[in-house]
């Protein structure tokens, strides 16, 4: 089922990645929590915020941050953030993420575990177990079978797998199938579902 989508997309996972990914900050060292050797930087309970001629326009916070400077790679864990936009002020965007592994060389990420994204202006949400960011073709993707969720206020429902967006031209797919339930209202009728 492919979908045109008008819902921010871009700057929705934009937010969410860029933002998650550049929470470096230093804190107290300790023992990593992967497998994947020993972490030449690990960061505990911190907090980031980015202000902006003196007003707050992005805060993240995470439990934990471990950098492996040979391999590139920054992995962030329970990873929360909010996005207040340019001017401050209320939550435009938020998130939050089990664990977001980026790249350095190439600029992409791999959110996992629970992993929800929220546009408050569009009042859209995208909720999945995994998904995928590429920097170079500016497009998100689900892992083959994980199911995403999408919502879009009270009216749209959508489940499906293969998920796939393409940024730069606002628009996403279910590769793998989708369902859902579209709201629809009439002033004669009252309100309706259609399938």
């Amino acid at each position: 089922m492919g979908m045109r989508n008008s819902y921010g997309l871009g700057a929705f996972f934009l937010a969410a990645i860029i933002g998650l990914s550049s929470c470096s900050m230093p804190g107290e060292a300790e023992a990593p929590a992967s497998d994947e050797g020993l972490a030449d930087a690990v960061f505990t309970d911190f907090s980031r915020e980015e202000i902006v001629k003196g007003i707050v326009t992005f805060t993240a916070k995470a439990v934990k941050a471990e950098y492996f400077k040979d391999q590139g790679r920054l992995v962030v864990y329970q990873a929360v953030f909010e996005d207040r936009g340019e001017e401050g002020g209320a939550v435009e965007f938020s998130g939050e993420a089990d664990t977001v592994v980026w790249h350095e060389d190439t600029g992409d990420a791999e959110l996992s575990g629970f992993v929800r994204l929220y546009s408050k202006a569009e009042n859209a949400s995208f909720e999945t177990s995994s998904i995928k960011y590429h920097k170079a073709t500016n497009t998100v993707e689900g892992e083959a079978g994980d199911t995403v969720i999408v919502r879009v206020g009270e009216e749209l429902l959508l489940r499906g797998m293969g998920f796939f967006a393409d940024i730069g031209k606002k628009a996403f797919t279910f590769r793998q199938g989708a369902q859902g339930v579209i709201e629809v209202g009439d002033s004669n009728a009252g309100k309706g579902v259609m399938q």
